[in-house]
């Protein structure tokens, strides 16, 4: 079954990031559809009252310029995806005027186009970029998903496996399905369960690891490539950094539901340490 991923562009060098996190982590490259996209700014605009000749060939030039930087960075990011080994006629280019807003429009674009998952690569946060700049991938965190979110940060290609974070949520259970359809055909890929005990757990923790069996065994992952494990923590972003590190997880994969523990965590100092923190191996978010 082939996997279709929306691999965002800019002129960042550390948009790529995805690229190469998706070349180390699928063997089975001819069965990945990628479409890079780029959202292009605006030229400024010219208001009526100051609408001059002068004024409106800076506007198409403007233009003109933001263009050619576009279609340049889409071009190399072709050029990447290409020699990482993805197959060039299953590479779509998609460049677009900013509509929406580039947050709205990278999440216009996931939901029209049925994409299996939205991978970002993501540079380092500091404190000038968070409080200037923003954050792309963290606007993407906070807003309504219809789509899965892989946010890659310097990935490590020796990584393998999935780190599956559970409480018993619906939005749990949907990660569960998504990771079994990304795994289904990668089977040097293995799963762990992995869930947190606490007062927010929708189930006990035995009943959410045998439905999370389930689904994946659904997707063709058997139960022979999931292992599983409960355990009592004061931090959970702590436990489940932790649990990755010392697994070397290629992914750890998290659920963003409304009135959650997942959900708490994600509007929380603990989401940020997870978003921060989480290095070498992606960390895949659905709503």
């Amino acid at each position: 079954m082939e996997r279709h991923l929306l691999l965002t562009v800019s002129e960042q060098k550390s948009s790529l990031q995805g690229a190469r996190y998706l070349a180390g982590f699928f063997q089975n490259k001819e069965a990945v559809k990628l479409t890079l996209f780029y959202t292009m700014p605006r030229p400024p605009a010219v208001w009526t009252g100051e609408k001059t000749q002068e004024k409106v060939l800076e506007q198409k030039d403007a233009a003109r310029k933001g263009q050619a930087k576009a279609k340049k960075a889409l071009h190399e990011a072709r050029q990447e995806v290409v020699k990482l080994g993805f197959l060039e006629e299953k590479i779509d280019v998609r460049l677009q005027m900013r509509q929406l807003g580039k947050v709205k429009d990278i999440l216009e674009e996931g939901a029209r186009g049925l994409y299996d998952a939205i991978v970002l690569g993501k540079r380092g946060l500091n404190w000038f970029e968070e409080a200037f700049e923003g954050s792309v991938s963290k606007e993407l965190l906070e807003s309504n998903l219809g789509c899965p979110i892989w946010i890659c940060r310097r990935p490590d290609p020796e990584r393998k496996g999935v780190l599956l974070c559970m409480d018993g949520s619906e939005g749990s259970y949907r990660m569960a399905e998504h990771t079994g359809l990304i795994l289904g055909t990668e089977q040097r890929h293995p799963v762990k369960i992995f869930v947190v005990k606490g007062r927010t757990l929708k189930e006990a923790p035995d009943a959410i690891i045998a439905r999370g069996k389930e689904l994946l065994a659904e997707s063709k992952v058997p139960n022979v490539r999931v292992s599983a494990s409960a355990v009592e923590a004061s931090s959970p972003a702590g436990a489940i950094l932790r649990e990755a590190e010392e697994g070397g997880y290629a992914a750890v994969a998290v659920a963003r539901g409304r009135k959650s523990f997942m959900d708490k965590m994600f509007m929380g100092s603990v989401s940020m340490s997870l978003f921060r923190e989480i290095e070498k191996a992606a960390l895949w978010v659905s709503g």
